[in-house]
């Protein structure tokens, strides 16, 4: 393999070796020359840490008296095709949680696909005999949810400990 000919083609093979895609001569040969060249070492360790950034939890889930509280471990959109779309979606439509509080501290934009999703949500949580409640909403996603009159649906606070008990009093 010709490793420093075509950068695309050495981006594509760091990828398949990382996830393990390569077939054995391929990666033999791929670890010879990357342990022995100290340019392709680098670009293959700094391609390893970004893969590793890149799936860190985007979203943390801990529980507060029954509650499932999840919050964006980062700067996040609730948008058609943002990762945080899947990444709650799956979270909340694939748990068995009845009680959940979402914070959306973090979260900088919904837009109709995120505004379905948490009312998917809230759905999913009703039908198991439970709740959905927010948390923490900026003001131009407090006032989205008004305009959009989701708020009447999803109740908001400011307080993480009187969200948690207003579940208790629901």
């Amino acid at each position: 393999m010709l490793f420093h000919d075509e950068a695309l083609l050495r981006e594509e093979i760091i990828a398949k070796y990382l996830r393990r895609q390569l077939d054995a001569t391929s990666t033999e040969e791929f670890e010879s020359h990357y342990l022995t060249c100290d340019e392709c070492f680098e670009e293959l360790r700094l391609s390893q840490v970004l893969l590793e950034g890149l799936a860190q939890p985007r979203i943390d889930r801990r529980y507060s008296g029954g509650v499932a509280v999840l919050q964006f471990t980062r700067s996040a959109q609730l948008t058609r095709r943002s990762a945080e779309f899947t990444v709650l979606s799956q979270s909340i439509l694939e748990q068995k949680d009845t009680k959940v509080l979402i914070d959306l501290s973090r979260v900088s934009r919904i837009d109709s696909a995120g505004l379905g999703l948490l009312m998917s949500c809230y759905s999913h949580a009703v039908r198991n005999q439970g709740g959905l409640k927010l948390l923490n909403p900026n003001s131009a996603i407090r006032e989205l949810l008004h305009v959009t009159r989701i708020d009447a649906v999803l109740e908001t606070y400011t307080d993480e400990q009187e969200a948690v008990q207003s579940f208790r009093q629901s």
